[in-house]
């Protein structure tokens, strides 16, 4: 028995030696594949990609961590990579994708990642993460879109960017269930993307859409029409339980599509200026057409030259809606978007209209879709339990909820209790800002152990370190001061958080 124990504790250990893989030039293997071949790739390891463009496909079958050990994929320290050709993983579970850069070039124009079920219900891919990594420049029309999971459960794709994808859509979820999209940013691509194929319980969230459609498609579509052939067995619904909340849609040709699409949820977004429809009503699934039980609450749609919400015949309970704001950036006078004959059992039956008059926002010319003191939206919305935060991450208020897809700061005068005789100088800023203290004790939110994040208006976090802040001699007897360098910032609004306190100045 003694032996026996022995033997199973030393098995023990080994299986928790985890093992650092190096891809690359005169590395452990040139490629993942060849690295997963030799068997390398075990539960728990780190499999680093050194410098340099990893071209052509490569497939993964089976790959699997579990709870306790992921198989974690990722750049080595700061190396510039590139990865082009296709991915494609394959009924593999508990992987994380993190600080990756995919780019499609003339010798690889097409897809760039695909993780799947290798076809069947039975294998679906299970507990995988995408985290800060890149998409880019897809040029092959065949290629149907850039991203593609296709039968995969228990996901995330947070905090990643997709740029570029003229001939092909974005990202496309198909056939998955129970899953996280959250603080991307889709920018000139032909579409976003959509959510199809009996998806269930996906939640979208404090994602950036800039001109993210083109020619008659739209910056993402929940629902669509999928082939009988890809649906689960327990599936009977195009979509099911998506939850849209709290992301910013500007630009491009069209914004919001919910096709055949049941129990979904459009709460807290902010719309900008959509070319043409801002949002769409469809009926595609061949299987199961109807659309039922979706609301859509504390939204604002703001429009340009176009004030049009699209679709086709729906019957009364399809769509519900209610404390969403219709803002005209154009005309004084405003009495709400057009609404297509067949949207009138759903239309919105109590709008708000506002005319250009009216000042919602800081200043949406130039994205910055802070609410503006005095704005009809703050505090104007339903109580809801979902979303928790705005765009932003900072949370709705629970009792005077704001509408859009961010809540309002009120100014620092206002809200300062934690913080005593504070101020950012100068401001205009062209090279650093310092920010003057006149005693650490009142700052009991914040402490020099704590990060200082800088961001833009687009939420894009553009400084963020613990030894962001240094102590600067002051004048006027200040005891304790930070500086912050902040010459490589282009010219333009930003907001700087600390502790629970957020702060607004402008780079010249």
């Amino acid at each position: 028995m003694k032996l026996l124990f022995i033997i199973l504790t030393f098995i023990s250990i080994l299986s928790n030696c985890y093992s650092n893989v190096h891809l690359g030039i005169g590395q452990d293997f040139n490629n993942i594949e060849a690295a997963f071949n030799a068997g390398a790739i075990h539960q728990g390891d780190t499999v680093f990609l050194h410098a340099g463009s990893y071209s052509g496909y490569q497939g993964i079958s089976k790959l699997k961590g579990d709870n306790s050990n992921w198989i974690v994929i990722t750049r080595y320290e700061d190396d510039e990579i590139d990865i082009s050709g296709t991915w494609q993983f394959m009924s593999c579970e508990y992987i994380k994708f993190l600080n990756l850069n995919f780019k499609a070039n003339s010798k690889n124009p097409g897809r760039l990642i695909a993780v799947d079920n290798s076809g069947s219900c039975e294998t679906q891919s299970r507990f995988i993460k995408f985290d800060s990594c890149s998409f880019a420049d897809v040029t092959d029309a065949n290629a149907i879109t850039a991203f593609k999971f296709g039968g995969v459960d228990n996901f995330e794709v947070t905090n990643c960017t997709f740029k570029n994808m003229q001939v092909c859509s974005a990202f496309d979820f198909n056939v998955c269930h129970d899953g996280l999209i959250s603080g991307n940013v889709i920018e000139n691509c032909i579409t976003g993307g959509h959510i199809k194929g009996g998806a269930e319980n996906i939640t979208m969230e404090r994602n950036l859409f800039i001109n993210a459609s083109s020619g008659t498609w739209v910056a993402f579509e929940l629902g669509g029409d999928t082939g009988e052939q890809f649906y689960c067995p327990e599936d009977k619904f195009e979509v099911k339980n998506l939850k849209f909340y709290s992301n910013i849609i500007i630009g491009g040709y069209r914004g919001l599509a919910l096709s055949s699409a049941i129990d979904c949820k459009v709460f807290n977004n902010t719309f900008y200026n959509c070319g043409q429809a801002t949002m769409r009503f469809l009926t595609t699934s061949i299987l199961f057409p109807a659309l039922s039980g979706n609301r859509v609450e504390n939204n604002i749609f703001a429009f340009g030259a176009s004030e049009y919400f699209n679709g086709g015949t729906q019957p009364a309970g399809a769509v519900t809606f209610e404390k969403n704001i219709y803002y005209s950036t154009t005309k004084p006078t405003f009495n709400g978007p057009y609404w297509d004959g067949e949207l009138s059992e759903i239309k919105d039956q109590n709008p708000i209209n506002y005319g250009s008059g009216t000042a919602i926002f800081v200043d949406g010319a130039n994205n910055d879709f802070h609410l503006i003191e005095g704005s009809p939206a703050i505090g104007a919305g339903l109580t809801l339990d979902e979303p928790r935060t705005d765009y932003y991450g900072n949370p709705f208020s629970s009792t005077q909820r704001s509408i859009g897809a961010i809540e309002y700061i009120p100014p620092v005068g206002i809200i300062e209790n934690h913080l005593s005789n504070f101020e950012i100088s100068p401001n205009p800023a062209e090279d650093f800002i310092e920010i003057n203290l006149e005693r650490w004790t009142p700052l009991s939110k914040w402490s020099p152990s704590e990060e200082i994040r800088i961001f833009n208006t687009f939420g894009e976090c553009v400084k963020s370190s613990h030894a962001l802040h240094t102590p600067a001699p002051l004048e006027r007897g200040i005891e304790k001061g930070l500086k912050i360098d902040v010459s490589n910032l282009p010219s333009g609004i930003y907001f700087l958080k600390m502790g629970d306190k957020l702060f607004k100045f402008v780079k010249m």
